[in-house]
C-alpha cells in the first residue's frame, strides 16, 4: 500500500507540476569526435548557441561559443539514415539471392 502511495505521489508531482523542466531538452549534442582513446572534441547546441567542448576524463572545457548555429541540423545526416542505409543493402542482397537462384535453376 505504502509503495502504491509514493507511485501515485509521483506521478500526481509529475502530472500537475509544469515547473520541471524536462531532462535534455534544452541541450543538443550536435556532434563529437575523439581526439585521443580517453579525451573527444563535442559540439553541442544549448539555448540556440552553440559550444566547443573539450572533455577528457578528468576536465571539461569551453573552448569556443558560436552566436549562430555552426552546423545545420537538416544536412547531418543521423542515425535514421544510417538505418535506411543498412535495409537498403538488406534488399540489394535479398534481391541478388533471388537472382542467383533463378540462374542456378
Amino acid at each position: 500500500m505504502v509503495v502504491s502511495l509514493i507511485f501515485i505521489l509521483a506521478w500526481l508531482v509529475k502530472r500537475f507540476n509544469p515547473k520541471l523542466p524536462a531532462m535534455g531538452k534544452d541541450i543538443e549534442l550536435i556532434s563529437s569526435a575523439p581526439v585521443s582513446s580517453q579525451s573527444r572534441l563535442s559540439l553541442v547546441r544549448v539555448a540556440g548557441k552553440d559550444l566547443l567542448i573539450g572533455i577528457t576524463p578528468t576536465n571539461i572545457t569551453l573552448l569556443k561559443d558560436f552566436d549562430a548555429p555552426v552546423v545545420d541540423r537538416a544536412n547531418v545526416k543521423g542515425q535514421a539514415d544510417l538505418a535506411e542505409q543498412f535495409k537498403k543493402l538488406l534488399r540489394s542482397n535479398s534481391g541478388d539471392d533471388k537472382s542467383s537462384e533463378k540462374s542456378d535453376a
